[in-house]
């Protein structure tokens, strides 16, 4: 187009030319070819810009269009895609995220991703950020809880990926979040299932081992019974004092049978406001005679002043046997365990200190993980159990050993004022259902 458009005006110039001059001059063609080639050269530039500008305009009409398509996509996703910065704010979320969390994204753009996590989760994330981080993966996943004032909190599964720079900088982070309430209440019902069945096995096979100490307990008193019948028989002077002493053995018998029944038999768990003392004394008078076969003397050091605490009976029975039943086999020559039970501070601590063989330090933090133990013939689910009932009474455990001289197990939970009792009055009116104050 142009170069025409040059033709054209040139046109009028080179015609005079010819006319006045007879011709056209060598200055004149050269002029001509100069002017001709700038035109021509300028023209082939303007075609390829014009061809180039619409190029453009069509990229970026097709752009628009996919810009408002992806949008419109990853709006209507009901997972969250989310981006951060280097430290762990947010830059980028989609509105899947106010269903998910309760906040708005408005809200939630520029605050740190800890703000919407609990503490728990806050340590998973930084664990599994620095593992990859430090082993050079792009990628990892976690299970993080969100907490919400109204909407409570909710399970989400992250997919994170660490976004680098050209120059291998850390820039942030980007992924997806997508909710798993269900699985994880499914996986909180199949773990409540593993501690029941965990606690009714534990039970039965504390109840087995503790048969040959059991039957001892039962020949002795039975001993006696038979020994004053045939006293009686044989008309004995003083049938009385023989009737009393068979009636305390008798006694003796039952006591030792029901906590035998009581221990092997599955029952969900009753908190009831009880004095822990007496259960102590119980589990006492259950495994003495085993402990006496061993050559081991079991020392309680407390008094009769009751101490009571909100808890499930049966199971802390439970704890105690397990963790006495593991010391007396710590001490295959014999020796002592030390029970003690003293309040403090509205908390009541459960001592057992035995001198066994001790735990290695290697080996102390794990103790209480399902299946780790340091017997030879053991499940490391014992200990496993009593930290689980423990936690659910709203105590704690501490564990110190030295190899060669003992292992002490301290047991922390949390004490109940008693109340203003009538001399009448009976323990088992005590047993209400009264949740402790905290």
């Amino acid at each position: 187009m142009v170069p025409v458009l040059f033709i054209l005006l040139l046109a009028p110039y080179l015609a005079s030319s010819v006319i006045d001059e007879g011709g056209v001059s060598i200055l004149a063609g050269t002029y001509l070819f100069a002017v001709l080639s700038i035109a021509w050269s300028l023209g082939a530039i303007f075609d390829d810009k014009r061809k180039t500008i619409a190029l453009l305009q069509d990229s970026e009409g097709r752009y628009r269009i996919f810009s408002k398509y992806s949008k419109e996509l990853v709006n209507s996703f009901n997972e969250v895609i989310f981006q951060t910065d280097h430290k762990g704010k947010w830059l980028y979320l989609n509105p899947a995220w106010k269903s998910m969390s309760g906040a708005t994204v408005n809200e939630s753009l520029g605050l740190h991703f800890s703000k919407h996590v609990d503490n728990t989760s806050y340590q998973d994330v930084l664990k599994a950020f620095a593992e990859s981080f430090e082993q050079g993966k792009k990628y990892f996943r976690v299970d993080i809880k969100l907490r919400d004032a109204k909407k409570g909190s909710s399970w989400v599964e992250a997919f994170v990926k660490l976004i680098y720079d050209e120059a291998g900088k850390f820039i942030g982070t980007a992924g997806i979040l997508s909710e798993i309430n269900e699985r994880k209440h499914a996986e909180e019902k199949l773990v409540s299932l593993n501690e029941h069945l965990a606690i009714t096995s534990s039970k039965l096979s504390t109840a087995a081992q503790l048969a040959a100490g059991i039957a001892h307990e039962v020949r002795n008193p039975m001993t006696a019974i038979l020994g004053f019948v045939k006293l009686i028989r044989d008309g004995g002077t003083d049938k009385q004092e023989y009737y009393d002493i068979i009636f305390s053995e008798i006694n003796r018998i039952e006591q030792v049978l029901n906590e035998l029944l009581m221990l092997s038999k599955p029952s969900g768990a009753v908190f009831l406001e009880k004095d822990l003392k007496k259960s102590c004394d119980h589990v006492v008078t259950l495994l003495e005679t085993n402990a006496v076969l061993n050559n081991i003397q079991i020392h309680k050091n407390y008094d009769a002043e009751p101490i009571f605490i909100y808890f499930d009976e049966n199971q802390i029975k439970q704890v105690l046997i397990n963790i006495i039943k593991n010391s007396i086999e710590s001490m295959p020559d014999g020796g002592n365990i030390f029970l003690s039970i003293y309040e403090q501070n509205r908390e009541v601590f459960v001592t057992i200190l035995d001198e066994g063989e001790g735990i290695p330090e290697n080996s102390l933090q794990k103790v209480g993980e399902p299946f780790f133990t340091t017997k030879s013939s053991g499940t490391g689910l014992g200990l496993s159990v009593c930290f689980k009932i423990i936690e659910k009474h709203g105590g704690k455990v501490f564990i110190t050993s030295e190899l060669k001289k003992g292992t002490k197990i301290v047991c922390v939970l949390p004490a109940v004022q008693p109340k203003n009792l009538s001399g009448n009055e009976k323990e088992g009116e005590r047993d209400e259902m009264v949740k402790p104050e905290k």
